[in-house]
């Protein structure tokens, strides 16, 4: 009988029935099998990755299904995915305009409704700055920002696929997994098109990044809408078409939020420092 040194159970075996926890032996710090520990799990999260990709690129709306269902073990969780997508959209396109405006557009007289620079020569004269100061740590901080709020459009896609299902009764939880495995592809796919952009041509070509995106992303949802909610085509397409529409829409109060935020928050000294 062994006492589980994490959750004090009693038990038989080499794991606890309880909480999981693994008995350890002197044998387990050899170096043999150390290095066979870790080698099991990359290769093991390397599976992982492959098996959610496979399906998230491929196959949208079965990877939503198989975590519905509860056939988790083989793929990633949905949040886990969302984290590597978010990080690599911003490691690979850091300087992308998609979630903020940079200082060089936004410090206009006039933008979206706000005398900007009535209030950056403010900031200018309360904290003794000069306007390039403050467009570098606005840069900044909006960057910042934009990286740590994406989050946000996760619920308001969920909100879409709860409107669009309301009678079904669906459990609000089961439209945040298909809303975060969409927007995770999303990200992907941004990174994907942007790379293919820039081999094709070094100088960046908006149109041939928005004419693939305006056709792809909503039949990707499309289809992904019709494999999880059981749709029709005709209305998983009308609706992916919607869809993305109210998702642009979304991204721009997300970019006036943004530049408020960042250029408010100016106001706050720890803001300014490098």
């Amino acid at each position: 009988m062994n006492i589980c040194k994490n959750c004090q159970h009693e038990f038989e075996g080499s794991f606890c029935n309880a909480c999981g926890e693994k008995v350890i032996h002197e044998k387990d710090f050899r170096i043999n099998n150390i290095i066979s520990q870790a080698f099991g799990t990359l290769t093991n999260f390397d599976s992982k990755i492959f098996q959610t990709l496979k399906l998230l690129f491929f196959f949208p709306g079965k990877l939503t299904i198989k975590f519905v269902e509860g056939i988790r073990v083989p793929y990633m969780k949905p949040f886990q995915l969302f984290v590597i997508s978010n990080i690599v959209f911003f490691i690979f396109l850091s300087e992308l305009d998609l979630f903020r405006n940079p200082s060089q557009w936004y410090f206009s007289e006039y933008f979206d409704g706000v005398r900007v620079m009535d209030k950056v020569r403010s900031i200018s004269e309360k904290k003794g700055l000069e306007i390039s100061e403050i467009a570098v740590a606005y840069d900044k901080r909006s960057s910042s920002l934009a990286k740590g709020l994406i989050i946000v459009y996760i619920p308001f896609i969920a909100l879409i696929g709860y409107l669009f299902n309301i009678k079904m009764g669906i459990a609000f939880g089961k439209h945040i997994i298909f809303a975060t495995h969409f927007f995770s592809f999303f990200l992907f796919y941004l990174v994907i098109i942007s790379g293919v952009n820039y081999l094709i041509d070094d100088k960046f070509n908006k149109w041939f990044f928005v004419i693939p995106t305006i056709l792809i992303i909503p039949v990707y949802y499309a289809i992904g809408f019709k494999t999880f909610y059981r749709s029709s085509w005709l209305a998983a397409l009308w609706k992916g078409i919607l869809a993305v529409f109210l998702i642009l829409i979304l991204t721009q109060f997300y970019r006036i939020g943004i530049n408020f935020l960042s250029l408010y928050t100016l106001l706050i000294p720890m803001c300014l420092t490098p």
